[in-house]
């Protein structure tokens, strides 16, 4: 079956996206499924999230500028090699994220060559030049056909094919083809060769296994005349159909067995085609997501993305009457078997599902909702014009407004019949009406109504925006059904849709999510954001052939399953199932598809497709970004450091970036990360392809990096990192080694000087000892007068030293060196003197005379703690050691 635009949706690269140029000369995918291209001006890569330019050599004469195309060529090793037709060849090294120069042709072969494509098989470089084709082996260059100028190489099996102005060329030199060929491509699976002449059309050749031409057939298009524009690519799409890549003329397709004719795909122009930026096709590739990426002359890049999960999506097309009035849309319904009903903000677009064609009617009236007559026509609720009716052959009528039936408002916003035909019509100012089937009629005053269900009970549910009526039929009371949640008082009472499965009632409301009753039980459940809904704001319900319940909201659809009442699946994951969805708009196909209208168009769900998170996405490190010395972080040691989990940086590195990407063309939209370090908290959700550290600390840290779903947090794929940060200088083993040595100097310095102090002192001791007079037996015959005046001085020093330490008593801060300076002499002095006439040194002369006054305060009934701080101790553990140790009994025991 042919391929159609509405079979896919289409995305745009252009400068707004971060594109250097939309020029576009070639397009390839390498094997992390990321798209690269050449333009005008640089190199181009997307990963489905970001666009990055790469330049080839900033270094480019002015006059080389001029004119100058650059293309790309994928290796067998899924390199890529980037070349100009000035003839210089690029490689792409992914460990210094860079193109590098492989070498330079117009320095070997002269300035005036033109380079128009290469291929590298090994080191067998062959090189398609503007007069001939050339072969160059590391350092040799050999001419392989001299003359013709050679537009590209065409790989078929083993063997390379030439395609040039004067023909076909194999490796041997001899022309196959007689055509001006401007692009190939062989396929393996039918043995078929394509080739697209620069104005000679699209050739299908089959070749013998001695490669003897069988077959050459010419390709017609549809309108029976031959475009004499190049084909600039030729890729396959599928198993069923090749795709062809006109400058100047769009995409075609043609059946991949080259039978039928070549038909318009997409193009630039004003049609229901025209889905493209430019119609100069340069490049094309079908990439692993099946999406396909056209380059084009002057438009950037286009891609087109299958539906997939949806099995398709109707849209309005400008200027187009074979597709949907409106985006918008607010209502679907089964008109007949072939006949797809969709009420929009601007009339009713009915569809022939079999011959896809549309016809519209009421244009300029907003549709609201429908409902099926017993009779199986349709009538349709509108804004402001009551209701009208469709028949089975699409015919429109006026039925019931407020001036020809018992409405009191044209406002019309929910119908309903019930099981016994009678009519429920509500609407948005007026009273709400029972129509029976025998046309008798009863009001109820019920206003503001959203939607209508009957339930397993007979009963009618009658949703409004102030809460939930239960009415039964025949009689006239209105009940209100409080569906609050056990314990619950925070009820949202706008009920926007209503849904009747079995004996539970599901009630979807504007802010509040989905209350599901269960009328036996009278018991109700909440489910919300925090349940797995995209929004509280619910939009329509509706129950699945398989038995799930989908809740589409205005920021994306859901499920319920049965086996899990409890948890809501985001469906978000899916490419474009996130939108926002119009009220009561949803509808069971008999097919088992289910169609929403949503505010972007109405969208059909395959719902087989639609299940838990099933897309993968590897995590790949790809880098590391500092400002000190990156090029240490640029080298194979370091990429295969990453690839094993592991980064060392030195303590000037500290400040670094972390670069990762995870490549889903098709998912990419749903992609966000989260990294832990060590222990620490986890990061929110982000999307940005980069982690920065600031000041790291040295050491070791473990990083956890995930790649998860924004829909609903389910981890993709995880990556681990240890990260070694150095130590600086100052804090490795051997600067501790030398502290270490210099600490134990210092130690051995202070007690060569400790030691040197006490011999000091022992010298000036002695020095004082012998200066002053000794007694000796002679001096006991002297006058006895003598001995007192001795006796009187050692007194009077001793009698000083005491006082001074009495007045100072309560001083804890009073010390030898203050008593000295009041004693008037040095220190060595005083203690020679104090030991000669007391034997004590000055430190035990003081205890000794606060440990006596402590005793006597202590007998005078004085407390322990108090006696302490009076004579100058400041800690009372202290004090009861010393006293002990003195008196040979502790304070408390001396006092009493």
């Amino acid at each position: 079956m042919a391929l159609q635009v509405k079979d896919f949706t289409f995305s745009h690269i252009g400068r707004a996206e971060g594109m250097g140029s939309q020029r576009i000369f070639s397009i390839c995918e390498t094997q992390s499924g990321a798209i690269w291209w050449s333009s005008m001006t640089d190199i181009g890569r997307y990963n489905g999230s970001k666009v990055r330019n790469y330049q080839l050599d900033e270094n480019t004469p002015y006059s080389l500028l001029g004119g100058r195309v650059i293309h790309l060529s994928t290796t067998d090793d899924n390199g890529i090699l980037a070349f100009d037709n000035r003839g210089k060849v690029y490689r792409y090294s992914a460990i210094r994220d860079r193109f590098e120069l492989m070498v330079n042709l117009s320095e070997r072969m002269g300035n005036n060559i033109g380079l128009n494509d290469v291929h590298l098989v090994g080191n067998r470089l062959w090189l398609a030049m503007s007069d001939g084709v050339y072969l160059m082996q590391d350092t040799t260059m050999s001419c392989i056909v001299k003359g013709p100028y050679v537009n590209s190489i065409v790989p078929m099996g083993k063997q390379l094919l030439f395609c040039s102005r004067e023909g076909v060329y194999d490796e041997k030199g001899h022309r196959r083809l007689p055509y001006n060929i401007e692009s190939g491509y062989y396929d393996e699976m039918s043995g078929k060769l394509w080739l697209g002449g620069y104005e000679d059309g699209l050739h299908v050749v089959t070749l013998n296994i001695d490669d003897y031409t069988i077959s050459d057939a010419f390709i017609e298009l549809t309108n029976n005349t031959t475009l004499l524009n190049p084909i600039r690519c030729i890729c396959p799409y599928d198993d069923e159909t090749m795709l062809i890549g006109f400058d100047g003329e769009g995409v075609y397709q043609i059946s991949r067995d080259g039978q039928g004719k070549c038909t318009l795909l997409f193009n630039a122009n004003e049609s229901n085609k025209g889905v493209l930026h430019g119609n100069g096709i340069y490049s094309m590739v079908v990439d692993t997501w099946k999406n396909i990426v056209i380059g084009s002359y002057s438009g950037g890049i286009d891609i087109a993305r299958p539906i997939g999960s949806t099995a398709a999506i109707y849209r309005h097309l400008r200027n187009d009457p074979q597709s949907l009035c409106n985006d918008h849309v607010n209502m679907v319904t089964q008109l007949t078997d072939n006949l797809l009903l969709m009420g929009t903000d601007n009339g009713i677009s009915i569809l022939n599902t079999q011959t896809e064609e549309w016809q519209h009617s009421c244009q300029g009236t907003v549709v609201l909702s429908a409902t099926r007559k017993p009779n199986g026509n349709v009538l349709v609720s509108t804004y402001g014009k009551g209701i009208y009716e469709v028949d089975s052959k699409a015919n429109v009528s006026h039925v019931y407004t407020t001036y020809n039936s018992s409405l009191t408002d044209d406002h019309v916003y929910a119908t309903c019949y019930d099981k016994d035909g009678g009519l429920w019509v509500g609407t948005l100012n007026g009273d709400l009406l029972h129509i029976t089937k025998n046309q008798s009629i009863t009001r109820y005053p019920v206003h503001n109504v959203q939607a209508i269900s009957q339930l397993a009970t007979g009963q009618m549910a009658i949703g409004t925006a102030f809460g939930l009526k239960l009415i039964t039929p025949g009689r006239q009371e209105v009940k209100d059904l409080n569906y609050a949640p056990s314990g619950v008082a925070d009820v949202n009472p706008f009920v926007t849709h209503l849904l009747a499965s079995g004996l539970e009632l599901w009630i979807g409301t504007d802010g509040g999510g989905v209350y599901v009753y269960h009328q036996a039980k009278h018991e109700s459940r909440q489910l919300t954001t925090a349940n797995g809904l995209p929004s509280n704001y619910v939009r329509s319900l509706i129950k699945g052939a398989d038995g799930r319940i989908w809740i589409a909201t205005d920021q994306g659809l859901s499920f319920v399953s049965p086996d899990n009442p409890k948890t809501v699946v985001n469906a978000n994951y899916c490419y474009g199932l996130k939108r926002e969805y119009s009220r009561g708009a949803a509808l069971n196909l008999p097919n088992g598809n289910i169609i929403f209208g949503t505010t972007m168009g109405a969208i059909v769900v395959h719902p087989e497709k639609v299940q838990s998170l099933n897309y993968t996405a590897k995590l790949n490190i790809t880098g590391v970004v500092c400002a000190e010395d990156q090029e240490s972080l640029q080298t194979e040691e370091v990429a295969q450091k990453l690839a094993d989990g592991q980064l060392s940086l030195t303590y000037d590195q500290r400040t670094f970036e972390i670069l990762f990407e995870s490549v889903n063309m098709r998912n990419h939209f749903d992609i966000v990360y989260r990294y832990q370090v060590g222990d620490g908290e986890w990061s929110v959700p982000f999307d940005e392809q980069y982690i920065r550290f600031v000041n790291m600390e040295p050491g070791e840290h473990h990083l956890t990096l995930l790649c998860v779903s924004r829909t609903n947090g389910t981890i993709i794929d995880t990556k681990m990192l240890t990260i070694i940060i150095a130590q600086p200088w100052w804090n490795t083993w051997w600067m501790w080694c030398i502290y270490i040595a210099l600490v134990i100097l210092a130690f051995f310095g202070a007690w060569r000087v400790y030691q040197l102090h006490q011999k000091y002192l022992r010298l000036s001791i002695d020095h004082l000892q012998h200066t002053l007079p000794q007694p000796t037996y002679a001096d006991a015959g002297k006058d006895v007068k003598e001995a007192p005046a001795e006796n009187l001085e050692a007194k009077n020093f001793v009698d000083k030293a005491t006082q001074l330490i009495l007045d100072n008593l309560s001083d804890s801060e009073f010390t030898i060196d203050q008593l000295c300076r009041e004693m008037a002499m040095s220190r060595t002095l005083f203690y020679v003197k104090l030991k000669s006439y007391t034997g004590k040194s000055p430190q035990d002369f003081i205890r000794i005379i606060r440990l006596e006054g402590a005793a006597s305060m202590l007998r005078n009934g004085c407390n322990v703690a108090d006696a302490a701080a009076m004579t100058g101790f400041d800690n009372p553990k202290y004090f009861s050691t010393v006293f002990k140790k003195y008196f040979g009994v502790s304070p408390s025991k001396y006092q009493k």
